[in-house]
C-alpha cells in the first residue's frame, strides 16, 4: 500500500481554500524533519496524484468536502471504490459539522472527521494527534463516538 520514503511519513491534503491550507502546513511544522506534505486544490487533481503515485501513495490524506472539480463526496467514494486504494486512511476535514454530513462520511468509509477549529493551537492538537497515529492498525470503521477528531 503507501510507502514511507527515508522514514518521512507522506501526507496528501486536497483543500481549495489557502489560507486553510497554510494554517494545516503550520499545524504540522513541528513534523517537518519526518513529513512529507503535498498539496492540492481540488478532486480532479486529487485523484490523478493518486492515480499517478503507483506504489508510492500517501500514507494519510487529510480530504476537504466543498472542492471544485470533483468534491470530497464524490473522491471518497472513487477512492474505497479502486482496491489499490480503498485502504488509504482518509480524515475528512471540514468546516461543516452537521450531523448528517458526519454520518455520512462515517458510512461512507472516512477514517476520521476533524472538524476545521478555529482556534490554531485545536487545529495543531488535532492534526498532530492524527499523524501520531498507528495507522497500519486502524480500522475505517471505529466506534462513531471516535469518529470525530477535534
Amino acid at each position: 500500500m503507501a510507502a514511507t520514503v527515508n522514514n518521512v511519513q507522506q501526507i496528501l491534503i486536497a483543500e481549495d481554500d489557502e489560507d486553510d491550507f497554510l494554517l494545516f502546513r503550520e499545524a504540522v511544522r513541528d513534523y517537518q524533519d519526518r513529513l512529507q506534505l503535498r498539496w492540492v486544490q481540488d478532486g480532479d487533481a486529487l485523484m490523478q496524484l493518486l492515480k499517478d503515485a503507483a506504489a508510492n501513495l500517501p500514507q494519510l490524506i487529510f480530504l476537504d468536502i466543498n472542492m471544485p472539480r470533483r468534491n470530497g463526496f464524490e473522491c471518497l467514494s472513487d477512492i474505497r471504490q479502486d482496491p489499490r486504494l480503498k485502504k488509504l486512511p482518509v480524515i475528512i476535514y471540514s468546516t461543516s459539522d452537521d450531523s448528517a454530513l458526519v454520518s455520512w462520511m462515517y458510512n461512507s468509509g472516512a477514517h476520521l472527521f476533524l472538524h476545521k477549529p478555529s482556534e490554531f493551537h485545536r487545529l495543531k492538537a488535532a492534526v498532530q494527534r492524527a499523524v501520531d497515529m498507528d495507522w497500519t492498525s486502524r480500522t475505517p470503521y471505529p466506534p462513531m463516538e471516535e469518529f470525530m477528531l477535534g
